[in-house]
């Protein structure tokens, strides 16, 4: 994963709520949630100021009269994300920021959608701010579900906020048939609060899995190369081969499921070789 800039920085969350809001056809609609405005200003700012690390420090807003939640999420549906809508152009804006339309959040699959990262079914105020969306696949945005709380140790990362250092954090065990799992391994002088949202993050988009079937892929897809490369040359030439299959992914992407793929497969070549030897032998 990669951190994203703030979206739409120079817009406040306020004025896209009520580009949205004076839409509707029905004045005495409008004129009721536009009561909310400067809920959803204030709102914007503590959240801008306390995510991630110290969101338990949030508190939402109450809602006036005459409003609920869904009164309020429904705006982000029909008017902000709707085709046509008048806040799609700031929807367009915020899925554009991923980087070759790749889901920031699992680094594997197409950007089809925003992703609150507080979820608007609970936190209302907070539909249409833009630093609360994040450019997702549609299997991360539903995955996560609306299981984030306001324990800062107990949300995935925040794109926008979190600070990871570059340096390698997902890390992967070999098996002696090339079963690869991954898991998180920070170094001890890195925020505590860090590591756990690292933790977290894997945990609430299923990434384990879904890395691991990509690896698991990425070897069948190999082991043909690999064993030609060993019969005719050595095992050494194929090490420095996916050493340069590491350095390549981690170039692009520190700790994206590749790179810490070939970085387990290179520390831990011994068990490629004897899996090889075993394959060759059982031809």
């Amino acid at each position: 994963m990669k951190k994203l800039t703030k979206p739409l920085s120079d817009t406040k969350p306020e004025n896209i709520f009520e580009e949205c809001v004076t839409s509707y056809r029905d004045k005495e609609k409008v004129n009721t949630l536009l009561k909310c405005k400067d809920m959803i200003r204030c709102d914007s700012i503590l959240y801008d100021e306390v995510v991630p690390s110290k969101l338990d420090k949030f508190k939402q807003s109450s809602l006036p009269g005459g409003v609920v939640d869904k009164n309020l999420s429904d705006v982000y549906t029909t008017k902000f994300a709707a085709e046509n809508g008048p806040g799609r152009k700031y929807y367009n804006a915020i899925k554009e920021l991923a980087e070759r339309n790749i889901c920031p959040i699992c680094g594997i699959r197409m950007v089809k959608t925003l992703d609150h990262y507080l979820p608007k079914s609970k936190f209302p105020t907070l539909s249409v701010t833009p630093s609360n969306l994040i450019p997702s696949c549609r299997d991360c945005n539903m995955d996560k579900r609306d299981d984030t709380s306001y324990d800062p140790e107990n949300t995935p990362i925040h794109l926008y906020f979190d600070d990871i250092p570059n340096e390698p954090w997902l890390q992967v065990t070999v098996g002696d048939n090339l079963e690869i799992l991954y898991y998180i391994s920070c170094p001890d002088t890195w925020d505590s609060g860090l590591r756990k949202r690292l933790e977290k993050h894997l945990d609430f988009y299923d990434l384990h899995e879904l890395y691991s079937s990509h690896a698991s892929s990425e070897i069948a897809n190999s082991i043909h190369m690999w064993t030609k490369t060993v019969m005719q040359s050595n095992m050494e030439i194929l090490k420095l081969a996916l050493i340069e299959e590491c350095e390549s992914a981690e170039y692009n992407d520190m700790n994206s499921w590749k790179a810490a793929l070939y970085r387990g497969l290179v520390s831990n070549f011994d068990k490629v070789k004897v899996y090889l030897f075993n394959l060759c032998i059982n031809k």
